[in-house]
């Protein structure tokens, strides 16, 4: 399991924190800027690269937005595990509260400027 995080601000940097609080295993987080991350943008689609989200990859297949945070959400501690409630809300409403986020989230935290925006 891989996890891609194609901004370097502030939010970004800080959710991967919690991410690796909460999850029970270990986490391997990929930025933009590592090798890894041209590998596996030649395993999946162009247009998947092209969205602003946080990107989950198990085996073979690419999950993203609140997809992604859904798969995350499994390996979390049992304490963590209520939470997982969310995600019975539709995906459309879950993608967009994601989408409002990211596209917010320069505007949270001092200097917080993202290489994304």
């Amino acid at each position: 399991m891989h996890v891609i995080i194609d901004g370097d601000c502030r939010f970004c940097r800080g959710s991967t924190k919690i991410l690796r609080r909460i999850l029970v295993g270990p986490l391997h987080v990929i930025t933009q800027y590592d090798p890894e991350y041209t590998d596996f943008q030649n395993r999946f689609s162009p247009s998947d690269w092209a969205v602003d989200s946080i990107k989950l990859i198990v085996g073979d297949q690419l999950f993203m937005k609140s997809q992604a945070i859904s798969k995350l959400m499994v390996g979390v501690h049992w304490y963590f595990q209520p939470l997982r409630i969310f995600f019975l809300l539709p995906t459309r409403l879950l993608d967009a509260m994601y989408d409002f986020i990211a596209k917010n989230r320069y505007l949270w935290g001092k200097g917080n400027n993202c290489e994304v925006i």
